[in-house]
């Protein structure tokens, strides 16, 4: 088996974007300490330069390569780290707080919610101490749902005084990092206007080529409204042609995800693939001059990124548009491009402009994909040969899929916990459907005009993305579709992408070293997943967690999980705050037991729902290993001849129950007093204002995120 490994002198961009990558995630694991990082940086260069002119062997032993080359890693890294830095600091809009007034234009189509309007706006201006100071930064604002609200649109420039608020995490553990997720994006604010807090000062005048973009792509979406693309059809057409995702249902996504095909919905190489080809068909009389050869370069390179516009601009669609730009180029100038060097050139320029996509999971994944599919799907392919062209074919589809899998494969398991099992099976028919409806919508698109034809391409195109729709949907169904609820964590990463370098080191160069290495990284993982295993049956854990308007208490014993709520968190969609949390500490499927059925009628059946015998309760009163809790939620009658308190351990009040603290002391002892997060603003402000008074401890879930209990 020959090695694929890309030739490090012939490939330069690949020297350089690594220890660029080091240095952004430098940032990301020490982010306040910038000037001692350049320092001990420049440090270490002048003590390399003193001992490389001092002494004799080293410049004898090393060359000056070795010299400039680490001068060259240093400052790479230093500059992944400030421009990092620099673009942090540039999505800081903590002076937005003390403006008067703010002036911004909504750069993304508005989002129709249930009671608001959602935009995300960038701030051209604002107003402080009478005079107005030009600024930048995005926030989201959303803006009360009414006719003027659900007026606007992309590119439209509005007034308004703010209530701007910092965007926090609800606090529970292993809950989605949404604060993080938005300050990658620049967003570290957000705004509720009332219809009379705000107003218009201009509507779009699609005057530079980003709205230009979204015209369009709203004009190709009415094509497919006009020929009777409806519900999940028009969903799905859109997606995967002009990358407007905002009409996939929740039902939709999941059935694609199950069955391995989530990738065709979000724009990528695979489309930006099809759009080359379309293009480069179409040009290919302009192959004989040397002029037209240079013209049809830039035909196509304006063409891709206009698409790369049309659609977003994802992370997957920029990857993709830079890579091809740079083949078309290569061969328009008639050198031959190196796959490896291309990518990492990509890479670079994209985290050049933007290093914080380095922690987009669609940047990674698109990245890694690509990269799979380049090392692995030569060896994998090339291991059976068939004559016979259809399984040929069949055969090459199957092997992009598993390259392309095994790459991806920790990194999925890390952010989505689940494996699609037959993932192979649904490739095989959705990768050349998804070639043929975008190819198809196309032809759409440009006969949209003659009726007749573009009827009978809608009806052809219908039937298509619906087969493909029921197809995702029936191997969704199929038994044992999903490995679903999979732990994974950081360390696991690491060592599962160890053991596959080990692997294929050994495979290339049948080296017995590498193969007794790759087996120490699986006694690793083995000895990894032991440990983890053994502290997941010692964990004793009691959770309250900050869900608004709802009152839980989730006791952990082992893998056994309770969960006391007030309402179905299911049908609440509610279940998302706690999963994660659920995954890391490895539990089973959580047991729930409603607060309002704690009385004597369901006592034997809530008795075999927890299925735990070390947790006691019955009404108000919770006893997990000697851990005495009192869960208030409704009236509790405080009797006035007690001659002896209860002493307990927690205090839970809920549901805004009607008792002053002080009347509760004379009934409990407790050494915490926990509010949760289904009590009111006034409530909880007038509690914690008796607390001081009291001396009692006092934690306010809604405000100090979830209570967690390790007995």
């Amino acid at each position: 088996m020959q090695s694929t490994l890309p030739n490090l002198s012939k490939t330069p961009f690949v020297r350089l974007v690594i220890p660029f990558i080091c240095g952004i995630i430098l940032y990301r694991l020490f982010p306040n300490v910038q000037p001692f990082f350049i320092v001990v940086a420049i440090s270490i260069f002048l003590v390399l330069l003193i001992l490389y002119q001092t002494i004799p062997f080293l410049r004898e032993s090393y060359s000056k390569m070795v010299y400039w080359g680490t001068l060259l890693n240093l400052s790479l890294i230093l500059g992944g780290y400030y421009l990092t830095t620099n673009k942090i600091e540039t999505g800081n809009n903590s002076n937005l707080i003390k403006s008067g007034f703010i002036s911004g234009e909504i750069i993304e189509q508005p989002t129709i919610k249930d009671k608001s309007i959602k935009a995300v706006l960038d701030v051209k201006a604002i107003h402080v101490k009478n005079q107005w100071i030009n600024s930048n930064g995005k926030i989201i604002v959303y803006f009360q749902k009414d006719n003027k609200s659900l007026s606007l649109k992309n590119g439209d420039n509005i007034l308004f005084e703010p209530d701007i608020q910092e965007i926090e995490n609800a606090g529970n553990p292993k809950e989605f990092d949404y604060k993080q997720y938005l300050a990658f994006h620049l967003i570290t604010h957000q705004a509720y206007l009332k219809s009379q807090k705000w107003q218009l000062l201009n509507k779009s005048a699609n005057n530079n080529l980003f709205l230009f973009s979204q015209k369009i792509r709203n004009k190709l979406l009415n094509i497919l409204k006009k020929y009777g693309f409806k519900d999940e059809t028009y969903a799905v057409t859109s997606a995967i042609t002009v990358g407007y995702v905002n009409e996939l249902d929740t039902e939709v996504k999941k059935a694609y995800s199950s069955s391995g095909a989530m990738h065709i919905l979000s724009v990528s190489g695979l489309h930006v693939g099809v759009v080359y080809i379309v293009i480069n068909f179409l040009l290919l009389f302009m192959r004989k001059k040397r002029f037209l050869v240079i013209l049809k370069a830039i035909i196509i390179v304006s063409f891709l990124w206009f698409y790369a516009l049309l659609t977003g601009m994802s992370p997957s669609v920029l990857r993709a548009a830079t890579m091809f730009s740079f083949v078309v180029i290569g061969n328009a100038l008639i050198r031959k491009t190196n796959i490896y060097n291309t990518l990492s050139a990509s890479a670079m320029l994209m985290l050049v402009v933007n290093p914080l996509m380095l922690f987009d999971i669609g940047f990674q994944l698109s990245y890694l994909a690509v990269i799979g599919i380049v090392f692995f799907h030569p060896l994998i392919y090339k291991s059976i040969y068939l004559k016979n062209k259809l399984l040929d074919y069949v055969w090459s589809l199957t092997s992009v899929g598993i390259a392309a899998q095994i790459i991806t494969l920790p990194i999925s398991l890390y952010y989505f916990h689940q494996f699609p099992n037959y993932f192979l099976i649904t490739g095989l028919v959705v990768i050349p459907l998804s070639s043929a409806i975008i190819y198809i919508t196309m032809l759409l698109f440009v006969i949209s005009s003659w009726d007749w034809g573009a009827s009978i391409i809608a009806k052809i195109l219908v039937y298509l993305v619906d087969f493909m729709n029921w197809f995702v949907k029936t191997v969704e169904h199929l038994p044992g579709a999903v490995f679903a609820n999979i732990p994974f964590n950081t360390w696991q990463v690491i060592l599962f992408y160890v053991s596959i370098l080990l692997a294929t080191q050994f495979l290339i160069n049948k080296k017995i070293l590498w193969l007794k290495l790759f087996l120490v990284s699986i006694i690793l993982i083995l000895g990894l997943n032991i440990y983890e295993s053994t502290n997941i049956k010692l964990q004793r854990k009691v959770f309250v967690y900050n869900i608004k308007g709802i009152s839980t208490i989730n006791f952990i014993d082992g893998t056994n999980n309770v969960l006391f709520s007030d309402i179905d968190l299911q049908q609440n969609n509610s279940s998302y705050s706690l999963k994660g949390n659920w995954l890391s500490l490895g539990v089973e499927g959580e047991r729930i037991v409603s607060f309002a059925k704690l009385n004597e009628q369901f006592l034997f059946s809530n008795l075999l729902t927890t299925n735990n015998e070390n947790l006691f309760f019955k009404n108000n009163f919770f006893d997990f290993y000697g851990c005495r809790i009192v869960a208030l939620r409704d009236k509790f009658n405080v009797s006035k001849n007690i001659n002896n308190k209860v002493p307990i351990n927690y205090l839970i009040l809920s549901k805004n129950v009607d008792l002053k603290i002080s009347d509760l002391l004379k009934v409990f002892i407790p050494k915490q007093i926990i509010i949760d997060s289904s009590n009111s603003k006034s409530k909880i402000n007038n509690w914690v204002e008796q607390a001081k008074l009291l001396n009692i401890n006092c934690f306010v879930v809604s405000e100090q995120g979830a209570f967690e209990i390790d007995i």
